[in-house]
Formats: C-alpha cells, structure tokens, sequence
C-alpha cells in the first residue's frame, strides 16, 4: 500500500526543489555549472560528516568537503590544470572504485573509514572526481550542456515509477539486508519507464542517436539503482536513517543524489565509447 502523507509531503519537496534544479540547468552554462558545485560540496559535506562524525568540528568540515568536493572541477573550469587524456585514466580508476563498492554489496561488512585521510580520499573517489569526470568529458570535450538536465529527468523517472510499482505489486524484496524497501518488481517498473521516457527524450534532443539513450537509460537504471544501494549500505553501517534532513520526505543532498553521482563516470565513458560506436555526433 502506499503510504499517501509521504507520498504527499515528497511529492511537495520535489515539486519545490524539482523547480529550482529546472531553472537552473535550463537558464544557462554557469548555472547548470553552479548546480554541479553545489551538488559536489553538499554531498560531500553530508559525506564526510557521516564518516567523520563529531570527529569534525564544522569550519574544518566546510574547508575539507570544498577541497575534496567540487574544488577540482572548478580548477579545471577556469585554470584548466587538467585535460581529458588525464581525465580518461583517472575516470578508470573511479570505474574500479565503485566496482568495488558495488561487490561490496554482497559481503557483510561496509568499507567503512577509518581514518581522516581515507575519509578524504574516499569522498574525492566517490563524489568529487565523479563530477569533475562528467564537467571535463561531457561539459567541456564533447560540450553537451544538457546532458545534467536529461539525466536527472532520468534519474527521476527512475526513482519515481521504482517506487510506485513496487508500492503497488512489490513483493519480491531486491536486496533486503541492504534496502528493506526496495522491491524486484519496482526495479524492474523503474527501469522500463526509465527506457520510455529516453525514447521520448530522443525525439526532443538531437545529440545522439536512439541507441544512445537507451544506453543511457539503462546506466541510469542499473548504475543509479546501484549507487542508491551503495548509500544505503554505508548509512546502514553508521546506523543512521538519512545523509541529512535538507529535504523533507527525501533525506539529505546525498540521499538524492547518490544516484545521480554514481551514475557521472558511466555517462563520461559511453560518451568516449559513443563516438567510436558512432551513436552520437
């Protein structure tokens, strides 16, 4: 059954929120490029703030989540320090990263940080290199401005219909021990919509061919359902329900938008692969 006061009160949040993010990766390049710096710092204040816990006093924990948050994506926005033949290696090695985070759900232990270093470096692997990836491959090499806002369409649609066909024919649980909610059959529901709404996206928006979105949607949906369980399990392990209380119904920036940055590397390589393939222009 669906529970309808939280069904409301998310509906309201991302109506709101939903609204502002439209605006700004519509109205042009800097403000798609602020909604990245702010999506980059946010998540991993809320990151390292989990990590860390009362470790962290809150001066050091906004210094330390712009160091190894959005930091190098600004660098290489106006400094340009770094090019895409360093990009692609280091995209590599974010791409085994979450490999292993994803094995990681099937052991039952979390690789939990335990030191302020590893909580660093952790977070630039997860959060902050994901989104400086994304800002010089997409953004910059290929120039594709809105991609941010067709992925998080996607992204939506995908969290969206997941939930409510798994409210309503749920019964086959997808990975229990990590997220209790989430049901094989909304997984499922999620993902065709996901691939209904990249075919009507494609009419729309000419940057690739019908190929292209539907390799897009499905990194959206396996990449993003998985980047959402990685989530869930680190939460887990700390013993804390949400990343934050920023947005009512939905948690933290990090509960929205861990699927979101574990989806950035995926859509930085198809683009690579993509031109070879020839499935985009």
């Amino acid at each position: 059954m669906i529970n309808k006061k939280k069904l409301y009160i998310r509906a309201v949040t991302a109506g709101i929120f939903g609204a502002v993010v439209i605006f700004l990766l519509n109205f042009n390049y800097w403000s798609a490029f602020a909604f990245l710096i702010l999506v980059s710092f946010l998540t991993t204040y809320e990151y390292i703030k989990l990590q860390a816990g009362s470790e962290f006093n809150f001066f050091l924990l906004l210094i330390s989540s712009f160091l190894f948050g959005p930091e190098l994506t600004i660098l290489n926005e106006f400094w340009r320090p770094f090019n895409s033949n360093i990009f692609i290696v280091i995209l590599f090695i974010v791409l085994l990263y979450q490999l292993i985070l994803i094995l990681n759900l099937f052991s039952d232990k979390y690789l939990n940080s335990y030191s302020r270093l590893l909580v660093y470096m952790r977070g630039l692997l997860y959060i902050g290199i994901p989104v400086a990836l994304f800002h010089e491959i997409v953004m910059k090499e290929y120039g594709d401005i809105g991609m941010i806002f067709i992925l998080i369409l996607l992204i939506w649609t995908n969290d969206t219909f997941a939930y409510l066909t798994g409210s309503i024919f749920g019964k086959h649980k997808l990975m229990p021990s990590v997220s209790p909610a989430k049901t094989i059959e909304g997984f499922i529901g999620g993902g065709l919509f996901t691939i209904i709404a990249a075919f009507i996206i494609s009419l729309f928006y000419n940057w690739g061919n019908i190929y292209f979105y539907i390799l897009l949607a499905i990194i959206v949906w396996l990449m993003g359902t998985l980047g959402d369980l990685v989530e869930s399990k680190m939460k887990r392990s700390l013993g804390v329900k949400d990343s934050g209380d920023i947005m009512p119904g939905h948690g933290g920036f990090l509960d929205r938008f861990d699927s979101f940055i574990f989806v950035l590397p995926w859509v930085a390589l198809l683009f690579y692969i993509g031109v070879f393939m020839k499935i985009i222009n």
